[in-house]
Formats: C-alpha cells, sequence, structure tokens
C-alpha cells in the first residue's frame, strides 16, 4: 500500500514537469528560440556563422595596443552577436578566448556592418557568432 502511495506521490510530481519539457522542444527544433548558450539577446531567429558572413559588407580588423609586460598571442575568439534589421550590430559578446585578444577583438566586431537578414522577403533581426582568428603581433 505505501508503495502504491509512493507511486502515485511521484505521478503527481513528476508528470507534470515531463509534459511541459515535451511541448517546449517541437519550439525549439524548429529554430525559433534564440540558443540557450549565451542568452545573449530576444532575438526569435539563430543563423550560422557561414550565413552571417556571407552577409557581411563591412569587416573591421581589431587594433592592438601593445604594453611592454604583454607577451605575444594568437588565437580564435568566438563572439555572439545580435544583428538588428538595418544590418548594424546591436549586441555583442565574449564567449571564448585568449583574455588579451577579446576587447580588441569585441571593439571591432560592434563595428562591422551586415545585409539585413530577410525571412520572407521582410527583414529580422537575428543573433549568431562570429569567429575572429588572430593575434596581438
Amino acid at each position: 500500500m505505501k508503495a502504491v502511495a509512493f507511486i502515485l506521490l511521484l505521478s503527481v510530481i513528476l508528470v507534470p514537469g515531463l509534459l511541459a519539457q515535451k511541448q517546449a522542444s517541437p519550439a525549439e527544433s524548429k529554430g525559433t528560440k534564440s540558443f540557450k548558450s549565451s542568452d545573449a539577446c530576444g532575438c526569435e531567429f539563430q543563423i550560422a556563422a557561414g550565413i552571417a558572413e556571407k552577409l557581411l559588407i563591412h569587416k573591421v580588423e581589431p587594433v592592438w595596443k601593445h604594453l611592454p609586460m604583454e607577451g605575444r598571442v594568437s588565437g580564435t575568439v568566438v563572439v555572439v552577436i545580435e544583428i538588428g534589421k538595418n544590418g548594424d550590430v546591436l549586441f555583442s559578446k565574449v564567449i571564448s578566448g585568449p583574455a588579451l585578444l577579446r576587447k580588441p577583438v569585441l571593439d571591432a566586431v560592434r563595428k562591422y556592418k551586415y545585409k539585413p537578414y530577410l525571412l520572407n522577403g521582410k527583414a529580422v533581426e537575428v543573433e549568431t557568432t562570429v569567429h575572429v582568428t588572430t593575434s596581438n603581433y
């Protein structure tokens, strides 16, 4: 009798949570939500980095301000960005990369300009990642 009561109690607690997860997953699989690794912007659409790269019309190179105590560093900085309806970078956040390279790369990426991303002929805000491989020497 105790086992039956325990199973009933578990089903009352666990089943609603499982149903909510199943209902949320189809929307996520359609790509209508921004990806959760960054929670960067409130965009409904995420596009691949390769697609965004093809839309890039103005790229700015990072500017290095060397300090004598800084060593030479190279690597890839990954930045998540939000591209507005007019192609401007509205939001940017570094996800990974060498610490010495992050600020100059972020400053440069904020000045990038893109062709607007069109969905059904209408410009929409999108979220994507930018991978900048560079060095400070």
